[in-house]
């Protein structure tokens, strides 16, 4: 297994290419020249993301270009699958004015509105179980077939396939994103919103603007990202009433959204009063559920999710501690998807990681491999949180780490 750069090689050699000192790049950053060295020297391996997000700003890049995430299907899925096909079906040239190309023969048939309804639901839980080879196989028929849906539908049919043509955007969107194709979600996310502005559909409007905002947050606009979540759901203002019930849960997805951006901002004040505005929402919605025919990003929502972000709240903040006591809170619930549940207790075994209890980590992510664990191969935080494991014990092995480090392609020493 070929060792990948760390965080702190990335960051040396980004910075020497602007030909910056660490000096300058602190008073750039706002980051510390303490941190840019002992990062630099691999001191240490992980870093709080509003950190990243400076140090990117501040280099003109993305934040992904310090975590160096994969951009193709990891190997043993049985092939490395490019996005190409997405990417083509996405972008069609066919669709932009002016270009004299005609849709291909042979384009798919146009199923009906119920049929693409069912196919969406379908991937959108392949993608909630980190089933990421299926969904690039399937995603490019199925933007085909609701395409072709819109074009011959009429009326108020029109209205419904346009809906469902958002819907399959969406997932499109979010695939790339996983995929580090963030350019490529950006434009799946916006035809997703031209699509449901065609459709009437005031939530999906809102669903479009959530998955946007995590778009932007990983482009490293957090401010934006905030921004445009508060306003969507500004814009909904649901009623704190059971007869706004569904307006009510997309509210309270979009503020989850927002505290996270607003923490990478290092906004933590704002972020917690977000929290809280979000929990509100836990006297009319009372258990988790997922809402994937709203968008299925950020779908789970609920008094579980809002524990588990307030968890990673405490993360972002460095207080492992707290977020350990934190997560002995969070209600159980088997209706959030693996991805939702893996993705909380990737911040649980960093905690525990900062804590020192690395045997308690690696059980933890022993427990997401069991869970999602082709989703958890896309992972940065699980990537480090195993880096650091392996660093931090040497030549002292834990029971579980080698099994965890072929997993996620990472050489042990």
């Amino acid at each position: 297994m070929a060792d990948e750069p760390t965080i702190g090689e990335n960051l040396a050699r980004l910075r020497a290419q602007t030909g910056l000192t660490q000096q300058e790049l602190s008073n750039k950053s706002g980051v510390s020249v303490a941190t840019i060295r002992v990062l630099e020297r691999n001191g240490r391996t992980t870093a709080l993301m509003g950190t990243l997000a400076k140090l990117a700003r501040a280099l003109d890049v993305k934040p992904q270009a310090l975590l160096g995430q994969p951009q193709t299907l990891h190997q043993e899925d049985g092939h490395r699958a490019s996005v190409a096909a997405l990417r083509r079906s996405v972008l069609a040239l066919n669709e932009v004015p002016g270009v004299p190309l005609s849709a291909a023969a042979g384009a798919e048939d146009a199923p009906d509105a119920g049929e693409l309804r069912h196919t969406v639901e379908v991937l959108w839980r392949q993608y909630h179980h980190g089933e990421f080879s299926g969904l690039v196989a399937g995603l490019p028929g199925l933007l085909g077939g609701a395409k072709a849906t819109v074009r011959t539908a009429r009326g108020s049919g029109r209205r419904v396939a346009s809906a469902e043509l958002s819907r399959a955007y969406q997932v499109a969107a979010m695939v790339a994103v996983h995929l580090s194709q963030d350019d490529l979600a950006r434009a799946a996310l916006e035809k997703a919103m031209v699509a449901a502005d065609r459709a009437e559909d005031r939530l999906l409007i809102a669903a479009g603007c959530n998955a946007l905002s995590w778009v932007l947050l990983r482009q490293g606009e957090p401010g934006l990202a905030a921004q445009l979540a508060v306003g969507a759901a500004e814009e909904l203002n649901p009623r704190m009433a059971a007869s706004d019930y569904t307006a009510l849960r997309m509210w309270g997805r979009l503020m989850l959204s927002a505290v996270t951006a607003a923490s990478r901002q290092e906004d933590f004040d704002g972020a917690t009063e977000l929290l809280a505005s979000a929990r509100r929402c836990t006297k009319v919605v009372r258990t988790d559920r997922m809402d994937y025919l709203n968008g299925g990003h950020g779908a789970a929502f609920g008094p579980a999710k809002i524990s588990m972000v307030a968890v990673e709240l405490a993360m972002a903040q460095g207080h492992s501690g707290e977020a350990l006591r934190l997560a002995k809170k969070v209600p159980p619930t088997r209706r959030l998807p693996p991805a939702t549940r893996g993705r909380h207790l990737l911040d649980v075994a960093q905690a525990q990681t900062w804590e020192a209890r690395f045997a308690d980590a690696v059980t933890t992510l022993t427990r997401v491999r069991a869970m999602a664990g082709e989703w958890m191969r896309y992972q940065v935080l699980a990537r480090d949180t195993v880096q650091q494991i392996i660093e931090d014990k040497g030549r002292r092995r834990v029971e579980g780490l080698v099994p965890l480090a072929k997993h996620m392609n990472i050489a042990m020493r």
